[in-house]
């Protein structure tokens, strides 16, 4: 029997965390972060990301997009505590099998527990719908065999998206992705292999040109794998 992984990503967690605090934050673009000339964005609400602003953007430029953008001094302390909160209610509410992944990400081994209902995707949805109502955290979750999928999957739809990648069904649904897309594909190899006319997952999947082999050395096997 295939593993069932759910991999769930809180969605824009340091945010979420401070319109938990100050509920008047909500539906405001906001970023957390350093303010000043060397200040940078860590998260962005996501009213903040439909006009351009993202992580690792220097807040001034953040601002320039956005002259009335909350910025918001980072409060690891209150981050930490809704983590720890998210990460135990998954332990005692789905399964203690819980890898964390980061403060606001993890895999779940799911097998025995989702392998024992007649509709999975009807019980994450719930379970996505329970911790916003709890917790008051939004998440994305994929549904997958491998951590690889799970990741990719719930990377797919976000905020609050739920996504199944089932293996039969890569070439509509991985494939089709763009390179940059795919985790472990970093920001500065992306371009590099779309120069090689490598442009999609699906062309890496089916690829064994020598010169893509070339750039990426070992770590190929591990990607044209993944890709599989």
């Amino acid at each position: 029997m295939s593993r069932i992984i759910l991999h769930i990503d809180l969605n824009a967690f340091f945010a979420a965390c401070e319109v938990i605090r100050d509920p008047s934050l909500k539906g405001k673009p906001m970023i957390v972060g350093g303010g000043g000339r060397r200040g940078i964005v860590s998260t962005a609400s996501y009213e903040a990301r439909k006009l351009g602003i993202h992580s690792a953007m220097p807040t001034y430029k953040a601002v320039k997009l956005c002259p009335e953008l909350i910025i918001i001094e980072p409060d690891f302390k209150l981050y930490h505590h809704y983590s720890s909160l998210f990460f135990n209610y998954i332990k005692e509410h789905v399964t203690p099998l819980v890898e964390v992944a980061s403060i606001d990400e993890c895999y779940v081994d799911a097998t025995e527990v989702l392998g024992a209902h007649t509709n999975p995707v009807d019980f994450v949805y719930k379970l996505q719908q329970t911790l916003m109502k709890e917790l008051g955290l939004g998440c994305s979750i994929g549904i997958a065999p491998t951590k690889f999928l799970a990741k990719m999957a719930s990377n797919y739809k976000k905020p609050m998206g739920i996504t199944v990648f089932r293996r039969r069904e890569l070439a509509k649904t991985l494939w089709p992705l763009p390179i940059d897309e795919m985790y472990g594909v970093g920001k500065a190899t992306a371009p590099r292999l779309k120069a090689l006319g490598l442009k999609t997952i699906g062309d890496l999947a089916l690829t064994k040109d020598p010169n893509i082999i070339s750039l990426l050395g070992k770590s190929y096997f591990t990607l044209h794998e993944w890709a599989n």
